[in-house]
């Protein structure tokens, strides 16, 4: 249910006898139909298909999808950028019954907010979810990025509610 939870961990070493005590706060939101909605925007290190018996089972596999977020949001320029977010409540149109919107990707270098990378597509091309529901999964290769700090902007937009979402995140390469 929709709410603020608080998450408890204990965990102790068998062997050692070392014991220690996580806690942080969850907050569950609440999606409401008629409103654009969002997940959290995951920067990946591992972003692949999963086998049709492994859906929804086994760690980092949301849906059909492995998803292998990458904790310290620091990559290689060797290595590729996963994207993964998952989007809410677009209204469909009518005739086609597939949602009316579009994304737009942004990449700024932090510092100079020089535009590195910028993309645009519209959201009834992208496979996955289903009338209401876009499941937006990419692969940004990151060769071509000097080593440094970046922001990825996105701006998510319902043609047909007139709504927007802005989901950001930041990343390092070496």
């Amino acid at each position: 249910q929709p709410g603020r939870y608080r998450l408890n961990i204990a965990a102790k070493d068998l062997v050692g006898g070392n014991t220690t005590n996580f806690e942080m706060a969850l907050e569950v939101p609440r999606i409401l139909d008629d409103q654009l909605g969002q997940s959290s925007l995951i920067l990946a290190d591992l972003l692949e298909k999963v086998p049709t018996k492994s859906i929804g089972t086994g760690p980092f596999v949301i849906g059909t999808s492995k998803v292998r977020p990458r904790m310290n949001e620091t990559f290689n320029q060797s290595e590729k950028l996963g994207i993964y977010l998952q989007l809410y409540n677009f209204e469909p149109d009518e005739k086609t019954k597939k949602p009316d919107g579009t994304v737009e990707y942004v990449i700024t270098r932090n510092g100079s907010n020089e535009k590195v990378f910028e993309f645009s597509e519209e959201i009834s091309t992208i496979a996955g979810g289903g009338a209401s529901q876009v499941v937006i999964e990419k692969l940004l290769p990151l060769q071509t990025l000097a080593p440094g700090q970046y922001t990825l902007r996105m701006k998510v937009t319902d043609k047909k509610r007139n709504q927007t979402l802005t989901p950001s995140a930041t990343f390092t390469v070496t």
